[in-house]
């Protein structure tokens, strides 16, 4: 990865010695899109805040385009665009006032500030509404200036909290490719969201927090193997002219094999390692033919469920 634009070592937040994030290390990338999940109250807020110098760790560091989250919180500001849950704006002015006010704040003024307005709307899907009043907005048009507002000073940095929360199966969709074009531009995108297909379709990588801790984070692909692994395979066979028992004792012997269960004309083999072409040879010897043999590679809602489920008394 080339030099990280949002980096952290060992951060830390506690409340009343509540670790509410705990020895967070992160280092994300230009042109990344980072997903953040967990189950509410897990310390993803927490963490934004941070990262945006809204309060300060208890212990360890972080950066944010370089400056310090503590020491250069004004910086970090300047180079992030945000969209909080909920998303705050001005109800009795207009979706160009209020976009207008936005990017003053970040030095855009005259020409300049009135370009950017509009093409940021257009961006977003809004330009039909440039000149209705936020207050009258649905909520997925809502969410959808969020994200206008959030772009509007063409930042390095963006960061969203549940982004496509109450936008439309094509504002997700417009969201989506929103992301990619901000990604082609270079742009790092830290996201936060419930809605798992939608992080799955446009994040480079994904980490899982629980009680502030991060228990796995990679790609996709490599989330599923490190949770493979952990967890156990499982191997799913359909065989030809071998009977049920023959099957069970032409795959008791192998190592790493822990269970056998037939379901539904298949059979659900567990065990410690990727064991195919072992099960595979054992069927052959008992003159058996395979017909399916394949590895079951959970999903990412599995794998999510299991992560973040309660631990049982």
């Amino acid at each position: 990865m080339e030099k990280a634009v949002i980096e952290t070592q060992s951060l830390t937040k506690k409340y009343d010695q509540k670790e509410v994030v705990k020895d967070l290390n992160l280092s994300i990338g230009e042109s990344e899109a980072f997903g953040y999940l967990g189950p509410n109250g897990a310390g993803k807020t927490t963490t934004i805040k941070m990262l945006m110098g809204l309060i300060q760790p208890t212990s360890g560091t972080g950066k944010v385009c370089g400056f310090d989250i503590v020491h250069q919180v004004l910086d970090v500001r300047r180079s992030c665009g945000v969209l909080p849950e909920p998303a705050g704006f001005y109800d009795n002015l207009t979706a160009r006032q209020n976009l207008r006010f936005y990017g003053s704040l970040y030095g855009l003024k005259g020409k300049d500030l009135e370009s950017k307005v509009m093409s940021t709307l257009e961006l977003v899907g809004l330009p039909g509404a440039i000149d209705m009043k936020i207050g009258k907005f649905s909520k997925g048009m809502k969410q959808r200036f969020g994200l206008a507002q959030a772009i509007v000073h063409d930042p390095k940095v963006l960061i969203f909290d549940e982004p496509t929360a109450g936008i439309d199966p094509q504002g997700a969709e417009d969201y989506r490719n929103l992301v990619k074009e901000l990604k082609s531009k270079g742009k790092t995108v830290f996201m936060t969201s419930h809605i798992l297909p939608e992080v799955e379709a446009v994040c480079d990588r994904i980490g899982i927090i629980v009680n502030g801790e991060m228990k796995i984070c990679g790609k996709v692909d490599e989330l599923v193997d490190q949770y493979t692994r952990k967890q156990g395979f499982q191997l799913k066979l359909r065989v030809k002219e071998l009977d049920e028992p023959r099957v069970r004792e032409s795959l008791r012997p192998l190592a790493g094999v822990s269970n056998v269960v037939k379901n539904d004309g298949y059979y659900l083999i567990n065990s410690s390692d990727d064991v195919s072409e072992d099960v595979s040879r054992a069927v052959c010897r008992a003159n058996g033919v395979v017909t399916e043999l394949e590895v079951y590679r959970p999903s990412l809602n599995e794998i999510f469920l299991d992560i973040t489920r309660p631990v049982k008394a």
